[in-house]
C-alpha cells in the first residue's frame, strides 16, 4: 500500500483497518490511492468550515473519517467517474459510508465510520 502513512496516525484504529481494505481493493483494481485528510485538529477542521467544504461535527476529529483521491484522477465533477463508482462498491463493502451518497453536500472522496 502506496499511501502516505502518516496520514493514517490517530485514526480509529478499527476505521484504520477498514480504510486500509478499501485502499488494498482499490490498488487492486488499479487505481493509485493518495490519503488527502485522515484525523484532523480542530484549527485544521475550522479552516475547512470557513470555506465551506467541512462541518463543525466532522468525523475527521475523531479520527473515524478520511478523504482519498487517485493520483491521476484528483477530485472530479463526473458523478458517473469509474472511481468513484469503485470507492462506493468498497466502502460499502468494508462497512463504511460513502461521502458520495451524503444529501448535504457530495463528497465522493470522503468515507466514514457509520
Amino acid at each position: 500500500m502506496a499511501v502516505g502513512l502518516n496520514k493514517l496516525d490517530g485514526l480509529q484504529l478499527g476505521f484504520r483497518q477498514k480504510l486500509e481494505n478499501v485502499i488494498t481493493d482499490m490498488e487492486a483494481k488499479g487505481w493509485s490511492i493518495r490519503v488527502i485528510w485522515g484525523k484532523r485538529t480542530q484549527q485544521e477542521n475550522m479552516a475547512l468550515v470557513k470555506k465551506g467544504v467541512a462541518s463543525k461535527t466532522s468525523k475527521h476529529l475523531d479520527g473515524k473519517a478520511a478523504d482519498i483521491v487517485d493520483r491521476q484522477v484528483g477530485y472530479s465533477d463526473d458523478k458517473n467517474h469509474p472511481y468513484y463508482k469503485d470507492l462506493e462498491h468498497f466502502s460499502k463493502k468494508h462497512g463504511l459510508i460513502w461521502g458520495g451518497d451524503f444529501s448535504s453536500r457530495w463528497d465522493p472522496c470522503h468515507v466514514e465510520l457509520p
